[in-house]
């Protein structure tokens, strides 16, 4: 177990590149959840879609607020309470983060083509194991 959790380790490290852009891979996450799902913009619902502690949503955020990604709107009926839209500079961060993310998993893709697809599918499999599992425990 110990070498397969390694290589899983090294394929991490492999498909996300270490080049120094404006966001983060968590910045690029919160953004693209915002993206593909703009009616899921609180703090605590992306903490749920993404798998992310709170705390480390509410870093995310505030960073994205700082480079003018995000626009952030009060609740009326919960001053605590704040949803979190895409600006056009967020949306063009997003690009150019993902432009750079995606183009290991595409690359590989093209190298390897039905393996990476049944890596993916696997990936999906094990992800929505654990979900439910996590569901059972809450319930």
């Amino acid at each position: 177990m110990v070498q397969y959790q390694q290589q899983m380790q090294k394929l991490s490290r492999m498909l996300f590149p270490v080049k120094q852009h404006t966001l983060t891979a968590s910045e690029c996450e919160l953004l693209a959840w915002l993206y593909l799902n703009p009616d899921k913009n609180t703090p605590f619902i992306l903490s749920q879609c993404s798998g992310m502690k709170k705390e480390a949503v509410s870093r995310c955020l505030k960073s994205l607020y700082e480079k003018d990604c995000i626009i952030k709107e009060r609740q009326p009926y919960d001053e605590r309470s704040y949803k979190v839209f895409l600006t056009e500079t967020g949306f063009e961060e997003l690009k150019k983060g993902y432009e750079s993310l995606l183009q290991p998993f595409y690359d590989l893709w093209r190298d390897t083509g039905p393996e990476f697809e049944e890596l993916l599918t696997l990936t999906d499999k094990i992800i929505t194991h654990f979900e439910e599992k996590k569901e059972a425990a809450d319930l």
